[in-house]
């Protein structure tokens, strides 16, 4: 399996699945978390948010993961994470994750995104992980800067959304890099 369950100290990264249905509503619905989620347009109703499990779950064939981020002590789900446009041809894939605001200023997304850094270098072979950010965000870029990415280029009016174009950041670590 490409991408399995994921252990860390305190999280369990597992592939994401139809009973994840109440927490991806609940936690795609709110507006803290679509923030910077600039790429699509903001999901409204409980339908858009649990069609993401369909887009898992229902093109394997798709390069594209996601997995569930649980706390291990008391079995949460945190948020999720994933890789995106995988490409084995040239070793390289996007990330992408995003994490409940209770569990901001914890550190658990810098442990999802080492197992994940580890998986992507280690299983996948992969020699490149990019990471593209809203500019706006900034505790994104900073996680990505403390595990060894380098921000590379500023993606000018890179998503339109809300009637306004919007500038992203590209980062990428390659093997070796990583933090």
């Amino acid at each position: 399996m490409l991408f399995p369950t994921l252990r860390t100290k305190r999280l369990v990264l597992r592939p994401i699945a139809r009973t994840d249905t109440p927490f991806i509503v609940r936690h795609f619905l709110d507006p803290q978390v679509q923030r910077y989620l600039l790429d699509e347009e903001p999901f409204t109703t409980e339908a858009q948010a649990a069609a993401i499990i369909d887009f898992y779950l229902e093109r394997p064939d798709l390069p594209y993961n996601r997995w569930i981020v649980v706390r291990k002590s008391d079995g949460e789900p945190l948020g999720t994470c994933g890789f995106h446009r995988w490409n084995p041809q040239h070793r390289r894939a996007e990330i992408g994750y995003d994490l409940s605001p209770a569990s901001w200023g914890h550190g658990y997304m810098r442990e999802a995104v080492r197992a994940m850094l580890a998986h992507g270098f280690g299983t996948l072979e992969l020699h490149r992980i990019e990471a593209i950010v809203a500019v706006a965000n900034a505790p994104s870029a900073n996680l990505l800067c403390r595990l060894g990415f380098q921000r590379e280029a500023i993606l000018r009016d890179y998503y339109f959304r809300d009637g306004v174009f919007h500038d992203h950041q590209l980062f990428a670590c390659l093997r070796g890099e990583e933090r």
